[in-house]
């Protein structure tokens, strides 16, 4: 194995616990539209852009004006919540992000949301100053299962995808990490179907302190 020289991380799921309040943003959205939003729905759209959450909604309900209904009622509930709570940081991310660091790695966020929301989470839950390069959705033309996000974040680190652990907590981010070539480390909150890992590289674990033991 290549002496790898960067992490990269998804953001939401992976270093702060928003996928609860985000599925619940949606389950809303979709009951207000007269919608049911199924378990198979969300694991479809886990790790994607909201752009691109709208365009396969359209593709799916054959309702251009709906889908840009959801997902303008989602960003509201979604931002509704975090004027009033707290952003939680999962656990074990903070001594993550220090062991890495003194190991000298480099470290990133690539994240498909937009700047305008992803800043706010990472300097309210005190994560900003760790990183030394952020890459947003907002800044790529191509979302997951496209690479270009993280591709963009190892440019910006001046590191090879090869030397890079994309960590991710999405089958799309999973997939956009191996298109890419980087090394990709699976934090699921669901474990994936038996099917997604024959069809996919990367190693598997339940939370963050386990991948940073076998870095030890």
């Amino acid at each position: 194995m290549n002496k790898m020289e960067a992490v990269i991380f998804d953001m939401d799921g992976v270093l702060i616990n928003t996928e609860k309040v985000s599925k619940q943003a949606f389950a809303e959205a979709f009951d207000s539209a007269g919608l049911t939003f199924t378990e198979e729905i969300y694991q479809q759209i886990l790790g994607r852009s909201l752009p691109d959450i709208q365009l396969f909604l359209t593709e799916t309900y054959h309702q251009p004006q709906l889908a840009a209904e959801i997902i303008q009622q989602r960003e509201s509930a979604f931002a509704t919540y975090y004027r009033t709570h707290p952003v939680e940081v999962k656990e074990g991310v903070f001594d993550l992000l220090s062991f890495v660091k003194e190991q000298g790695l480099k470290i990133a966020v690539a994240t498909s949301a937009k700047e305008s929301i992803a800043v706010p989470l990472l300097e309210q839950s005190d994560l900003i100053q760790h990183f030394d390069s952020l890459t947003f959705g907002s800044q790529v033309k191509e979302a997951k299962p496209h690479p270009e996000l993280f591709l963009k974040a190892a440019q910006q680190l001046n590191v090879s995808p090869e030397k890079a652990y994309v960590i991710e907590d999405a089958q799309a981010g999973i997939i956009a990490a191996n298109h890419g070539g980087f090394q990709a480390i699976f934090i699921p909150e669901v474990k994936p179907p038996e099917e997604f890992g024959r069809e996919c590289d990367y190693r598997l674990f339940k939370q963050i302190s386990e991948f940073q033991a076998t870095l030890q």
